[in-house]
């Protein structure tokens, strides 16, 4: 519980200790009225989430976890149906209404407004429940799962949110909520007609905000996994730039004498993300930038949208694209692995220069051993710890630990 801070929960206290006769009427008489001179009072209960609204304009309820909370304590009798899934839910409210039905025919007032508010607190209940779950898959997308700190752990969790947010549609989509309307089918009470026709509109628009919702889950999957590949690409550089520290750039390269001016680094400048008002050097140039920003009173003109036709155009089957160069590089480090011996890229690019004429490739040999590094550096450890590279070449000339290469020589481990 080190999460919460012991200032909410003493102001949550306070509030009930505070307002404890009109919580009271709340729990006993089924509601207060919120337009007298409560207003204010019952306002900060509501948004404190220990009142809620009820059906009529302007009367509110106890929540729904404080009266269960107060049913415990008091002894009373509480509803013992447990809220699952929504096909439940369904068959749990057809029962209520059919018990409210028969205590409205048999004229048993009592029991009628006890099954009455049985019903307003399991509508209640099943809204809330699923309201609170799509508020927190909205969060969690929002936030790109913020909860975890790792790029796989993101995407473990998208993809459960992502599974269980479909199965929940599908559940969802297999409940016709018109059939509610035979509940009514009677004469039936006013506020019966008006609890039901609200949770038909409820359901009716919950459906498309969970479309929307998984449409959102697909979209951040398929973003944090190419995040997921970039940052293996990333690791697997980083790995072998470790393995060779003739590319680490010292700290103080940009204090040597031999380096040109053109590539000579600056000293790191000292920023900062927001603006000292203490600063006296700068209070001309805030005073312009605010007395600027005041005139600034001219609001621009809507411009008129231009009109025109599009061609539609069928669309046409388009043939696979592949790099040719890059599967010359993968015969080249299945050339190293199968003969067991070291190959030159250079030699490599010697030998095929024929083949590859006859079939209109060409490169040069600068951009060839460049693929073949990057191409290195994108297999994966187990690939990178099968072969080995070995580049060749020769320092620059007044630039310490910068190195030129010209060859690159593949072996195996």
């Amino acid at each position: 519980m080190a999460g919460y801070d012991a200032k909410d929960v003493a102001e949550l206290l306070r509030q009930l200790g505070t307002h404890d006769q009109l919580l009271a009427e709340a729990y006993v008489f089924g509601s207060v009225q919120g337009d007298g001179d409560d207003a204010r009072k019952i306002a900060a209960l509501h948004k404190k989430a220990l009142l809620r609204p009820d059906d009529e304009p302007g009367d509110f309820r106890v929540s729904a976890e404080l009266k269960r909370m107060l049913n415990r304590l008091m002894r009373k009798q509480s509803s013992y149906r447990q809220l699952t899934d929504m096909s439940k839910v369904i068959d749990i409210l057809e029962e209520t209404v059919n018990d409210y039905r028969v205590s409205i025919i048999a004229d048993q007032q009592e029991d009628a407004e006890y099954y009455l508010d049985q019903l307003d607190d399991l509508l209640y209940e099943a809204k809330d429940n699923l309201n609170v779950s799509l508020d927190n898959m909205h969060y969690a997308i929002s936030s790109q799962f913020g909860f975890v700190s790792t790029i796989s752990a993101k995407v473990r969790e998208n993809e459960r949110a992502l599974a269980y947010a479909q199965k929940l549609l599908t559940e969802l989509q297999q409940i016709d909520p018109e059939t509610c309307y035979e509940w009514m089918n009677w004469a039936c009470p006013v506020e019966l007609a008006r609890k039901i026709s609200g949770f038909i509109y409820w359901f009716n628009q919950t459906l498309p905000r969970l479309r929307f919702i998984i449409d959102n889950m697909r979209l951040s999957l398929f973003k944090l996994r190419r995040d997921e590949k970039q940052a293996s690409l990333l690791r697997n550089m980083a790995r072998y730039l470790q393995k060779h520290p003739e590319f680490e750039i010292g700290e103080g390269i940009f204090e040597d004498k031999n380096l040109p001016d053109t590539l000579r680094f600056a000293a790191p400048m000292k920023l900062k993300s927001y603006v000292d008002v203490r600063q006296t050097s700068d209070e001309h140039s805030l005073i312009a930038i605010v007395q600027s920003l005041r005139k600034l009173n001219n609001q621009s003109s809507r411009a008129v949208r231009e009109k025109s036709a599009v061609d539609l155009v069928e669309n046409e089957a388009m043939s696979f694209n592949y790099d040719y160069f890059e599967e010359q590089t993968e015969r080249l480090f299945e050339l190293a692995i199968t003969s067991n011996e070291p190959i030159s890229a250079i030699s490599f690019w010697q030998s095929s220069l024929n083949d590859w004429h006859t079939l209109q490739q060409h490169i040069e040999p600068i951009a060839w051993v460049e693929l073949v590094f990057s191409s290195y550096c994108k297999l994966t450890n187990a690939q990178q710890a099968l072969i080995d590279i070995n580049p060749k070449g020769k320092q620059l000339p007044g630039i310490s630990h910068n190195w030129s290469y010209s060859d690159i020589v593949i072996k195996l481990n």
